[in-house]
């Protein structure tokens, strides 16, 4: 999955919550600084959240650790949800990596519709 697919599922995903794109951000900040409640850097997590959600030019990495924030959630485990993005390994060969990511986004396609 690109960028601009990714920020779809981040916000589908975030419609099946009821959360906001503020509300990643806060969460984010906590995954983050588990420990620390600094409400100026709060706010700054969330618009950041909102602006890599928006660019074209977000890094995927970053996306991919907003999904992982969303899936270890306790409110998206009670939705009994699956986030269906096939992460890399270096134990499969590349052909078989293409192959898996396509099913991946396949999946990802059945259950939008």
């Amino acid at each position: 999955m690109g960028t601009t697919e990714t920020q779809v599922e981040i916000k589908r995903l975030l419609g099946k919550l009821k959360w906001s794109q503020k509300r990643l951000g806060r969460e984010f900040y906590y995954a983050k600084h588990e420990y620390e409640n600094d409400p100026n850097e709060i706010i700054r997590y969330e618009e950041k959240v909102k602006k890599d959600l928006s660019r074209e030019s977000t890094k995927l990495e970053v996306l991919q650790s907003y999904l992982d924030i969303i899936a270890q959630h306790n409110e998206f485990q009670k939705l009994d949800l699956v986030i269906p993005i096939y992460k890399r390994s270096s134990i499969l060969s590349e052909e078989m990596e293409m192959g898996m990511a396509d099913i991946s986004e396949l999946i990802n396609k059945m259950t939008s519709d």
